[in-house]
């Protein structure tokens, strides 16, 4: 009986830890890409964004709309648009009531850029609505 107390004490303490490495590690890259997309890096961000999220079953929501919002602003400034798109519009299904709005902000940006007047219209509207910082000069900027 001590024997079997013990193995399923070992056992717990191993996959206790084994998340808090996995934790660490999804952490790691989620630190690191945010230093590689603020020193402008971000094709290495975008990498380490990846692996972040690839490794986030046990980050906040918060932190994988971070992940996925910032590696959205990465791609959208190598150019590829359709794809940052498509991450903020993860970041928009993870959290679609952000304090902030951001995402929804950068979506705008993104459709903007591709031509989608209207959906970025609406997202700006969007982000004017559930923000606490005013998005009203991107919705003016827009709407010409």
């Amino acid at each position: 009986m001590k024997n079997s107390i013990r193995f399923i004490r070992i056992t717990v303490m191993a996959v206790i830890l084994a998340s808090n490495a996995a934790y660490a590690k999804s952490n790691s890259f989620l630190s690191s890409a945010e230093a590689k997309l603020g020193s402008g890096q971000n094709k290495d961000a975008i990498a380490d964004f990846t692996r972040a999220i690839e490794h986030n079953q046990n980050h906040s929501k918060s932190d994988l709309t971070q992940a996925y919002n910032h590696r959205g602003l990465a791609k959208q400034a190598i150019g590829d648009v359709e794809t940052a798109n498509s991450d903020f519009r993860k970041a928009i299904e993870l959290d679609p009531t952000p304090k902030d709005a951001i995402a929804f902000t950068n979506r705008g940006i993104a459709k903007s850029a591709i031509g989608d007047v209207d959906g970025a219209t609406s997202d700006f509207k969007m982000a004017f609505l559930i923000s606490d910082n005013s998005s009203e000069e991107s919705i003016n900027l827009n709407n010409g």
